[in-house]
């Protein structure tokens, strides 16, 4: 346990032999023995056991010692490390029986403040609210000496509490009450995993109060100034750093002090017309990355005569490369850094970027990036943005209040699910269908008669009365069986939600919608001569139509190619993206041309984020001329007006991320249009219907 290397010395090597038992023997195992010698030996097997990692047997030796031996000058050490044994043994129920029986039963027991403490580290692991507080009592009652004996095991009594400022605190005492050497430096290593989580406010209090000759200020003060720098206050950093250098000029620490210290003076130098552009020029990614190119070249001239310079980096679509990138770029004295355009390198290069207070414009869509810091935006629309938006406009321009979600078994699909379920949450709609296809499957009619309640018939109490009947009234086994698959078939479906939410792909949903219809939900709730002909097919005038609603990822022409016949089962659908090539507003409509004149193709949603990207950097450079990157991360974090791009006007909202409006999309006669979401819907909003006689099922829960 975490207390055996700090109490005081076990009894067995002080007590003699004669001590307790004076003349009294007991017989052991056929031997007539000294009572104290019998008690010494069985003490030792428990202690022995416990050294070897049996902690069961130990626990059991001690438990057994302690029957034997009751009054045993050892019985007091006995108690505690029988409990010690049961924590390790993971018996925490019977060790912290253990702990508090020496609390409370034992007053004037010499273990009684290692019980009490030991008791406060179980409950600290099983989360228990009071322990922080019940352990700052239990210190309060220590010596001085106790507190620097139990300051290793205070430290982690603290953290596992979560008060790891304190933690920190007595892990620093920890380390200076060590010696050089080996055990020094396992002490270093426990300190510095517990500095990890303190936060910087106690920190700061930590490194004010160390000596800057203690062990123990080197690490803290690394770990403050990579906060400070991280943050952007790179000087204080640097102040901070310089000061460790000073007080210890040779050693691990003041060698991590040297190389961060570095890098940080090494991007002071800025050229004031240089832009930095992050790019995986290599890899799967290098086709994407080519074409943001192109596009970046529509605004900054790529060869150099432009009034503002450009130097490309390969990020290698891998993190490590992207970081060498934004701090290769850092060191040429760059102004701002464009990019990148991966997943998994964006958040990399955002916290290099951040720690070297660089401004970024990232075209990564993971989400969070401006999270990392002050120096980090974003041009690009994320999952979170698209499904918030397609649940609030379904909600407030469409009239839905009840959804049903159908979505693949994919990171996307699950992503897409969980942030458009949580803006229906929020908006008070509730989803009434959910189904979760595999990702690679072709046939959705299962999962769609799921949702509509035919799949489970014997659920709902209609049919089953009408089954009943037939089972009465018609013996014959073959006029039966066809009068059961008849009512079978014209079971009606059990349509409860307003509209209907794919998270998938445009090929996808082409086969996913005649699936949809198969299952008699009407979808073409805008278009008068197909609710015409359903309404004679199905025999009904009061139809209840459900909204097609999706994401960008609809935003394809396979959405509606006309070789698939599927374009009619599509129609009305809305959705929402980040670019349509199509759009006839201004800024869209020129760069396009621009675009096709250049590159003789049309230009895809990354390379609009870039080209616009571009020419926002362009246009601050130009027309303002910060000279350092701190007035151009200021003049990005409050632009004036914003920047008319292929995507929207474009500005920075307060956690950088962007802002512009969307490209609103519906489907009608077999092509995509653009349409405008502060006007009249283009579908007609949901009518509120009789409530449907409900299935046995509950409502589903989020997944």
């Amino acid at each position: 346990m975490i207390l055996a290397r700090l109490l005081m010395l076990s009894l067995l090597s002080v007590v003699p032999l004669s001590a307790c038992g004076g003349g009294r023997t007991i017989v052991i195992d056929g031997r007539q023995l000294p009572y104290d010698q019998a008690a010494a030996e069985s003490f030792a097997q428990a202690r022995d056991a416990y050294a070897a990692g049996r902690y069961d047997e130990s626990a059991n030796l001690y438990t057994k010692f302690l029957e034997t031996f009751a009054d045993s000058e050892l019985a007091d050490e006995a108690r505690l490390r029988r409990g010690e044994a049961l924590a390790k043994a993971n018996k925490t129920d019977d060790a912290r029986a253990a702990f508090t029986d020496i609390v409370e039963k034992h007053p004037e027991s010499h273990f009684k403040k290692s019980a009490a403490l030991e008791l406060s580290v179980l409950q600290a692991k099983s989360g228990q609210p009071a322990q922080a507080q019940a352990l700052k009592s239990t210190v309060e009652s220590m010596s001085e000496q106790e507190k620097q004996q139990a300051a290793p095991a205070l430290a982690e009594a603290f953290a596992q509490s979560g008060e790891h400022g304190e933690s920190a605190r007595w892990g620093a005492k920890a380390l200076e009450a060590t010696q050089a050497g080996p055990e020094r430096d396992a002490a270093k290593k426990t300190y510095e995993s517990t500095l990890a989580n303190a936060p910087g406010s106690e920190l700061a209090k930590l490194v004010a109060e160390l000596d800057t000759k203690s062990p123990a200020y080197g690490p803290a003060a690394l770990r403050l100034a990579r906060i400070q720098a991280h943050t952007g206050d790179r000087l204080h950093a640097q102040d901070l750093l310089a000061q460790l250098i000073n007080a210890q000029p040779t050693g691990a620490d003041s060698d991590q002090a040297r190389e961060l210290l570095q890098k940080l003076q090494s991007t002071q130098g800025v050229n004031p017309v240089l832009v930095g552009v992050v790019l995986p020029l290599t890899g799967d990614l290098k086709p994407y990355a080519d074409s943001v190119l192109d596009a970046i070249a529509l605004r900054l001239d790529l060869g150099g005569k432009g009034t503002v310079q450009v130097m490309v980096k390969d990020s290698k679509n891998d993190p490590e490369g992207a970081m060498k990138a934004v701090e290769d770029l850092a060191k040429a004295g760059v102004i701002a850094i464009l990019g990148p355009i991966g997943l998994v390198e964006g958040p990399a290069a955002a916290v290099r970027a951040q720690q070297l207070g660089v401004p970024m414009i990232s075209l990564s869509r993971a989400e969070g990036i401006p999270a990392m810091g002050p120096y980090i935006f974003r041009d690009m629309m994320t999952n979170s943005i698209v499904a918030k938006a397609v649940a609030d406009y379904a909600q407030k321009k469409l009239n839905a209040h009840s959804f049903g979600i159908l979505q693949p078994d994919s990171p996307y699909g699950d992503e897409m699910t969980r942030f458009f379920w949580d803006a229906l949450d929020a908006g008070g709609a509730e989803v009434r269908a959910f189904e979760r296809y595999p990702r690679q499957t072709t046939t959705f009619k299962p999962f769609v008669s799921r949702m509509v309640g035919r799949a489970n018939l014997a659920e709902r109490a209609e049919y089953l009365e009408e089954e009943k009947k037939i089972l009465a009234e018609i013996t014959d086994p073959y006029r039966r069986r066809k009068a059961l698959q008849t009512l079978k078939n014209s079971a009606a479906p059990l349509i409860e939600f307003d509209a209907l939410f794919v998270p998938d792909s445009a090929k996808m949903v082409r086969l996913i919608a005649p699936s949809v219809a198969a299952e008699d939900i009407v979808t073409a709730g805008c278009d008068e001569r197909e609710l015409a002909v359903q309404k004679k097919t199905m025999k009904k005038d009061d139809l209840r139509t459900v909204q097609l609603i999706g994401t960008n990822l609809w935003d394809s022409p396979d959405l509606v190619d006309e070789k698939s016949s599927a374009g009619r089962y599509v129609q009305c659908a809305v959705f929402v993206d980040g670019f349509f090539p199509q759009s006839q507003r201004p800024a869209t409509h020129q760069f396009v041309d621009e675009f096709d004149q250049a590159y003789k193709r049309a230009p895809g949603y990354l390379d609009a984020h870039a080209h616009d990207a571009a020419g926002l950097l362009k246009d601050l450079i130009e027309r303002k001329k910060p000279q350092t990157r701190d007035a151009l991360r200021d003049m990005l974090a409050q632009m004036d007006k914003a920047f008319p791009g292929a995507t929207g006007d474009t500005k920075f909202g307060p956690d950088r991320e962007v802002m512009k409006p969307l490209f609103w999309l519906w489907v009608t006669r077999g092509s995509i249009q653009e349409f405008d979401p502060e006007g009249a819907p283009p579908v007609p909003p949901a009518v509120p219907q009789p409530a449907a006689p409900a299935p046995t099922a509950a409502t589903p829960s989020k997944p």
